[in-house]
């Protein structure tokens, strides 16, 4: 009999990718959990043989539903910064999913994790130590867990960290990261690697899956970028922290802009050899880029 696997945020980027892949392996029953049954994302994955269900996650008995009869799950949590609360709110979320998943014994959790920013560096970063402290809860309750660390996603280009117009053909990539490198991976490359973590439990129960295609500096992604997407021209826009997070503006912008502080301290410890072996086909960011070009330029010229 296939495993039941539960995907929480199935209609999000990341739970979609996992939810996405599970199904086109065909060796698993996937549970999609998603918070809009109309969505388009929903109704793809319904279409595809997922059993997509309503999860209100305020609602414990909600939860109970999604997981009932389930073998396994992934968790990702959200952070809504237009919350009074967003770090609580969302750290509320994850222990109410991981409280859930022990009552009904569930045999793997793979979790989105993150670092704990603001424990190292007095830098608060909601969305990232919220997911730190439900990782943290998830150990306390003896959950088989096995946690995922993202990097920046590759995708990011398309929308949150569009190259903004800088006349001439030139467009400027406003990412404070200065001179260091900085991982990222396509979100759905994300699916694989954690489905390739479902298939191998006993390796990976109780241990964290750092993921990454590859490190570039901003100037690295740029020129990539100008190369692919010629006569368009790409360049560092050489952002400070402080310049990114009055130019990005909104609730969440600080937290962002204390991410990549962190992660240009030397915050990201990822491992893209890894990656490889879980998933062969793994695409780093010149691959990635020539693909997706016609996106990319589709983006842009919006």
């Amino acid at each position: 009999m296939p495993e039941t696997v539960t995907v929480f945020g199935a209609d999000k980027r990341q739970g979609n990718a996992v939810a996405a892949a599970l199904l086109q392996d065909g060796h698993f029953t996937v549970r999609a959990a998603v918070q809009e049954l109309t969505s388009l994302s929903a109704q793809h994955l319904q279409e595809a043989g997922a059993d997509t269900m309503l999860v209100d996650y305020s609602n414990p008995a909600s939860i109970d539903s999604a997981l009932s009869g389930a073998h396994k799950c992934f968790v990702i949590t959200h952070t809504d910064f237009n919350n009074k609360d967003p770090l609580q709110a969302e750290i509320q979320q994850g222990y109410s999913i991981a409280d859930v998943c022990k009552k009904h014994n569930i045999r793997q959790v793979v979790l989105s994790g993150a670092h704990h920013v603001h424990r190292k560096y007095s830098l608060p970063a909601r969305h990232m130590d919220a997911k730190a402290c439900i990782n943290e809860y998830m150990n306390e309750i003896d959950l088989p867990k096995t946690e995922i660390i993202v990097p920046f996603y590759f995708e990011n280009f398309l929308t949150t960290f569009k190259p903004s117009p800088a006349g001439n053909n030139t467009y400027k990539i406003a990412i404070p990261m200065g001179e260091a490198a900085m991982d990222g991976i396509s979100i759905k490359q994300i699916g694989p690697i954690v489905m390739a973590l479902f298939k191998n439990p006993k390796r990976w129960i109780g241990k964290s899956c750092f993921l990454s295609a590859g490190r570039l500096k901003i100037q690295e992604y740029a020129q990539i970028l100008t190369h692919h997407l010629y006569p368009k021209q790409f360049k560092d826009s050489r952002i400070s922290v402080r310049e990114f997070v009055e130019f990005f503006g909104g609730r969440g912008a600080q937290d962002l802009g204390n991410m990549f502080e962190f992660w240009k301290r030397g915050g990201q410890k990822m491992n893209s050899s890894v990656c490889l072996e879980l998933y062969p086909e793994l695409q780093p960011f010149q691959q990635w880029v020539s693909a997706n070009s016609t996106l990319l330029s589709s983006a842009l010229n919006n």
